[in-house]
Parts: C-alpha cells; structure tokens; sequence
C-alpha cells in the first residue's frame, strides 16, 4: 500500500476512524499519526488533537490508496 498527500473534506468512517472524502467522492484512511492542515485556514492539528469540531472541514493530509 503506497500512501499520498490528498486535499478533501474530514470524515469519520463507520469503523470510527478518520478518512479524507475527495471530490470524486472517494474515501482514503489517513496515515496517522501526522498534521492535519486545514485549507481554509492554514491551521495545523496534529492528528491526535482532532476532534468531532474538524470532522467536515477541508484539509490536507496523507493518505493510504
């Protein structure tokens, strides 16, 4: 499994783990641990900070494909 540096919308999965929603819509599990960065602010979390008030933003951030 390779992984990539992917821009999207934060979601959590039915497995309750975090996963980046592209806009083909498609869905990839994050490499965690890592920093998040948000698009509309250029605020950066690292990924054990997130919690259920960045699920839905656009963020920046590496994923498994």
């Amino acid at each position: 499994m390779e992984t990539r540096i992917l821009a999207g919308v934060l979601l959590w999965d039915n497995e309750g783990q975090y996963v980046l929603e592209t806009g083909m819509e498609n869905r990839y599990k994050l490499v965690l641990p890592q920093i998040i960065t948000f698009t509309q602010s250029d605020e950066k979390v690292a990924s054990d900070e997130l919690g259920e008030q960045h699920v839905g933003k656009n963020v920046i951030a590496r994923c498994f494909v």
